[in-house]
């Protein structure tokens, strides 16, 4: 049987990247502190997570949990859920980073109804500070 240093050389990076301490603190991104203005004079304010696919915790209005969330490539998604009705979306913020004003420019959809839908649909302007 033929030899193939090849192998053994592609064994040798597999073997090296398996034992390799998991995800290092340098790759993932400082933890950041994202706000947004939202309604009158309100404001979403909230810590990414510290690991990738983490999820944040919000302070709104109503019980409410994040469902989904992406802070990365210059794209912010927030997605919250309330509480006691899972089916019922509470917040969505959709934002894309504005390199010229530092800030992730976007919609904001707040469901800020008790028993009633009451949706706001809005611009929203997150700002980051790290």
């Amino acid at each position: 049987m033929p030899s193939y240093p090849l192998r053994s050389t592609i064994g040798a990076a597999l073997a090296a990247f398996a034992f390799a301490p998991a995800a290092s603190h340098a790759t993932l991104p400082q933890r950041a502190t994202i706000s947004c203005p939202h309604g009158q004079d309100q404001m979403l304010t909230f810590r990414a997570p510290a690991k990738f696919g983490g999820l944040p915790k919000i302070d709104f209005d109503y019980p409410s949990k994040v469902t989904r969330f992406s802070f990365r490539d210059g794209n912010l998604l927030l997605v919250a859920m309330d509480e006691s009705d899972a089916s019922r979306v509470r917040i969505m913020i959709s934002a894309q980073l504005n390199k010229a004003r530092g800030s992730y420019d976007g919609q904001i959809v707040i469901d800020y109804g008790g028993n009633e839908l009451q949706l706001d649909n809005a611009p929203v302007h997150c700002t980051v500070r790290r």
